[in-house]
């Protein structure tokens, strides 16, 4: 009986934890892993993530069937950023935060970054396609590489995960400047080198600095259909409702 008493404890504050964490961190600290409550700097690959025409689709349909829509959009995401390995930091109105690199980084942490952009664009496109004319939208990614601040902060009754530093501003503005350069996505240099993406493979878009930057810097999108795909595995992709 104390055996069951003690799995429902932990079973109970598991279940607490994943209402405001990623899943994928709840077991680490469940588990007591104090370099994640604490907080930790290391590198990772940051992703930012854009639905363009939300404001269009906001405005066209019934706040049900935005709500329908919205949800769908973010289980792609969601469900690709499992496959590739990534982590929802947060979904942030009609975008999405994505890290590479948690709960441990890993040499091909930007490559997988680079491997989940493409691909979001890509199943996102096919989504859309098939969607109602009122719904056809696409989005815009920002990939950045470099040093960040990692920990999970708050308090029991309210713990949230979260990512700093500049890195996860670059990856911000990389996804902003999308628009300005109509591409769907932009991968810093640092991010492409990490992810030892062939740079024939990419287009060289810009070293003008981001906007509310002052430092310059190169920035790329894929030069065609497919090109600068990582060479990753990826398990085939059941389209969710």
């Amino acid at each position: 009986m104390l055996f069951a008493a003690s799995a429902l404890r932990e079973a109970t504050r598991r279940n607490r934890l994943s209402r405001f964490l990623p899943q994928e961190l709840v077991l680490r600290l469940a588990d007591g892993d104090g370099s994640l409550k604490a907080g930790r700097r290391q590198r990772a690959a940051i992703v930012f993530v854009d639905l363009r025409g939300s404001t269009t689709l906001a405005e066209s349909l019934d706040p049900h069937r935005l709500s329908e829509f919205l949800s769908a959009f973010r289980r792609r995401v969601t469900r690709l950023a499992r496959l590739r390995g990534g982590v929802v930091d947060k979904f942030i109105g009609d975008g999405a935060l994505v890290v590479f690199g948690l709960p441990d980084p890993g040499p091909d942490d930007a490559a997988r970054a680079l491997a989940f952009a493409q691909d979001l664009v890509a199943v996102i496109a096919r989504w859309t396609d098939r969607a109602e004319p009122t719904e056809a939208v696409r989005i815009g990614v920002g990939v950045h590489y470099g040093e960040v601040f990692c920990g999970i902060i708050g308090e029991a009754a309210r713990y949230e995960f979260t990512v700093l530093g500049d890195a996860v501003n670059v990856a911000a503005r990389l996804e902003q400047a999308t628009k300005l350069h109509g591409v769907p996505i932009l991968v810093s240099e640092a991010a492409r080198r990490a992810a030892g993406a062939p740079a024939a493979a990419w287009r060289e878009v810009s070293r003008e600095p981001l906007r509310g930057r002052r430092a310059r810097m190169a920035y790329h999108t894929p030069a065609g259909p497919g090109a600068g795909r990582a060479d990753l595995p990826l398990p085939t992709i059941e389209t969710p409702p």
